[in-house]
């Protein structure tokens, strides 16, 4: 009963590090089906495959608060100008709608630097702060929407 639960721990850990609450019913309910097997199929008693059910959702559960809790002290205190890292040249900008800002030319400590070649830049480089960028992936996503990022950007000198 230790090693599934411990494996509980592990997979609500997992769950936290990857995935949204939501994620959390499934694998309560998988979990909590599969460790009721277990124990039956090992000619555990009634009282005990319940207790065994119990604590590995207590464990999924718990390791997954745990696991988003250290995981938001760690970005926490993670600086700002390294949320650029996976920040590249020539990756589209997009804002919280969805809709283009620009194209990354470089980045600066705190900054990017987006080309003067679209057509919203008007032919000058343009300047935004590193602190508008909410997430990366193939695209660099802002915490705001487009025609915002476009009203505040800077022309770069």
């Amino acid at each position: 009963m230790v090693m599934t639960i411990g494996i509980g721990v592990l997979i609500g850990a997992a769950l936290g590090l990857c995935f949204n609450v939501f994620s959390l019913i499934p694998a309560i309910i998988l979990a909590g089906v599969s460790t009721a097997v277990i124990q039956v199929a090992s000619g555990d008693q009634k009282g005990f495959v319940v207790l065994a059910v119990v604590l590995v959702a207590t464990a999924l559960q718990v390791s997954y608060l745990f696991t988003n809790i250290a995981r938001a002290l760690v970005e926490g205190f993670i600086p700002v100008q390294s949320r650029a890292l996976g920040i590249q040249g020539h990756m589209e900008v997009v804002g919280s709608d969805g809709r283009h800002v620009g194209t990354v030319d470089y980045t600066e400590a705190s900054e990017l630097v987006l080309t003067g070649d679209d057509p919203k830049a008007g032919g000058k480089p343009h300047l935004i702060s590193v602190d508008w960028v909410d997430y990366v992936d193939s695209k660099v996503h802002l915490n705001k929407p487009s025609k915002k990022a476009v009203s505040e950007w800077q022309i770069a000198a």
